[in-house]
């Protein structure tokens, strides 16, 4: 009896102990004992509507580095206003990944691949990964001829569709063109465009609805792990594991199939070199293994479809709402390449509109609105508040794309902000679509050579305008881990 009584005491205290927050701990709401503040974050949200309007309501009410206690999770710190997200990413004991279970789980209970991973394991896969994929054509012409033929079949399969009518989700169908240039050196193969594959359709649904159920705090999985035991539809548990599984069986069997053709001493692809490689370091200690490989597959995929696919849905979608600035990115496309002519990247230069109105896009649709989560990696302080080891800090980007002090007027789409008096096209540092410092995004180059062809093929050939039943779309998007075009139709116009 006395041992039951002195239990629950201690719990009693350490629950009250964990509640409590030191003078030096970030500023926040106070929350409850044990699930802190789930039910202030889902309260912010549902007035909100987007987890990143709510981060910003936070930061405006306590400052720029705000604390949040999330179930028995590691604080989450919320990190605001450029300053404090450029001291944030560029110090070194803030580049780590979060270890919470959901992150875990998600490469079968160990820490795999390289966006959700830190130290010797991330080093090795990113130096890796960027070398292969370099010697295979990535960032050089041999990539830029890849993303133009997609380009160019997306265009004729556009054109095709929209003779049935106004195409809805125009972003699904641009997924599989845009995934292209990146499979080509990952695995060595097309998918042909004109022809239907089920299971890429699948995979690539499998990766939508992963982005579009859960959110960079991990959810309640992360928070309340236990739960899933308890409550496994509810929380979310059986559906992440069918996604989790139908992804690594993708994976899988690409990689068999390529142990199969491959030809010792040749390589064809990134996979081939990879297997080389785990070859070479058969240990038990080495990071280079098949659940290594499928991991980082998955995160290239998802990666390479994702924030790209829905910038350029955005784009689509914002200028089918101002058919002004469509049609001064159309005259400028026009009037340097004409009609035949294919975009290139040297001409980017030439088109300082259409750099300005992605760079708008970019800004305002914050596809990505915050960093993915980092983890700190040592006790250390920051703007004066105490961060302790193992604390998990968001860079909140949309707090610096729409600060009023820098922009003026951050809720207008006005292209022309990117524009200098000579009509060339300005980049601004405060904007941070790609992040900043050692965990910046590694795919941005070709992210940002897929946005630009793709968008000047689009535009050459189209006119993109807005069916009678969507006159004023709600252009905020979907909320998920990032931020989806609306669901819309749109009508599309193959111009003269």
């Amino acid at each position: 009896m006395w041992f039951v009584i002195i239990l629950a005491i201690a719990i009693t205290i350490k629950i009250l102990h964990n509640w409590r927050r030191s003078s030096k701990f970030p500023p926040g709401p106070r929350g409850l004992p044990i699930i802190g503040n789930i039910f202030d974050v889902k309260r912010l949200v549902n007035e909100t509507k987007f987890y990143s309007h709510a981060w910003c309501r936070l930061a405006d009410i306590y400052g720029p580095v705000v604390g949040l206690k999330l179930g028995i999770a590691e604080p989450l710190i919320i990190v605001s206003g450029r300053d404090a997200v450029v001291e944030m990413m560029g110090r070194s004991e803030f580049d780590g990944r979060p270890d919470g279970f959901k992150f875990r789980h998600r490469t079968g209970g160990e820490r795999r691949g390289i966006i959700f991973t830190d130290g010797d394991i991330w080093r090795d896969q990113k130096r890796f990964v960027l070398r292969t994929l370099k010697e295979f054509g990535f960032g050089k012409m041999a990539m830029e001829d890849i993303i133009l033929n997609d380009a160019v079949s997306l265009t004729n399969t556009i054109e095709s569709l929209a003779k049935l009518g106004p195409i809805a989700n125009l972003h699904n169908i641009t997924s599989i063109p845009i995934l292209n240039t990146l499979w080509t050196l990952v695995a060595g193969s097309r998918f042909d465009l004109d022809k239907e594959n089920p299971k890429l359709r699948e995979i690539i649904s499998v990766v939508n609805d992963l982005f579009r159920n859960t959110n960079v705090t991990g959810g309640i999985l992360n928070h309340l792990p236990f739960l899933r035991h308890i409550m496994p539809n509810f929380t979310g548990f059986t559906a992440l594991n069918q996604r989790l599984t139908r992804m690594s069986q993708f994976f899988r069997r690409e990689i068999a199939t390529h142990k199969q053709t491959r030809t010792h001493g040749e390589f064809r692809d990134f996979i081939d070199v990879y297997l080389a490689e785990m070859e070479q370091s058969k240990s038990n200690i080495s990071c280079f293994n098949e659940q290594q490989l499928i991991n980082v597959l998955k995160d290239l995929f998802e990666a390479g479809v994702e924030t790209t696919n829905n910038t350029i849905g955005f784009i689509i979608t914002y200028l089918a709402v101002r058919q002004d600035v469509q049609e001064k990115v159309h005259e400028e496309i026009e009037r340097v390449l004409g009609k035949e002519v294919l975009p290139r990247i040297a001409y980017r230069n030439r088109l300082p509109y259409l750099n300005a109105t992605i760079a708008e896009v970019l800004r305002l649709a914050n596809v990505g609105p915050t960093s993915i989560p980092h983890r700190a990696m040592t006790d250390t302080t920051l703007l004066g508040y105490e961060i302790k080891k193992n604390y998990i800090l968001l860079a909140n980007f949309r707090s610096v794309h729409m600060d009023e002090k820098h922009w003026g007027d951050p809720k207008e789409f006005r292209p022309e902000r990117f524009i200098n008096d000579k009509g060339e096209y300005v980049e601004d540092p405060w904007l941070l679509s790609f992040g900043l410092g050692r965990r910046k995004c590694l795919g941005e180059i070709l992210a940002r050579n897929n946005v630009f062809l793709f968008t000047a093929c689009l535009l050459q050939r189209f006119q993109f305008t807005l069916p009678p039943e969507h006159p004023n779309p709600i252009l905020d998007g979907v909320d998920g881990f990032t931020v989806a075009p609306p669901n819309i139709c749109i009508n599309v116009i193959k111009r003269k």
